[in-house]
């Protein structure tokens, strides 16, 4: 996709059509995985899985905020404390990926 990434305000979901989505902080509704075809007994699978582990993504997004918070709060700007976060994120979950021999999680 040639589209600017656009944070998500929400967790991914399901929508009427089937179609794995969040909504951005533009307020516009995005397509996740917008290209990949999965039947309806695939996309049951997944909507399962995000309802089910809705309470834990909470958690991790209150803990997440909560950094941020304490971060922005004196070191740096949100933006750039956001930026962090994320780059740390997926550094470390990338390492852990790749010391069980996969590609990473993001890739």
């Amino acid at each position: 996709m040639d589209d600017p990434s656009v944070t998500p305000i929400t967790a991914p979901k399901l929508d009427d059509a089937g179609y794995l989505t969040y909504l951005g902080e533009d307020g516009q509704c995005y397509r996740v995985l917008d290209r990949l075809e999965v039947d309806h007994e695939a996309s049951q699978r997944v909507s399962t899985a995000l309802q089910a582990t809705a309470p834990l993504f909470d958690q991790i997004e209150a803990l997440c905020h909560d950094w941020i918070q304490r971060v922005a709060m004196d070191a740096m700007d949100r933006d750039e404390a956001v930026g962090m976060l994320l780059s740390t994120l997926e550094s470390v979950l990338h390492a852990d990926d790749e010391e069980r021999g996969g590609a990473g999680p993001l890739r």
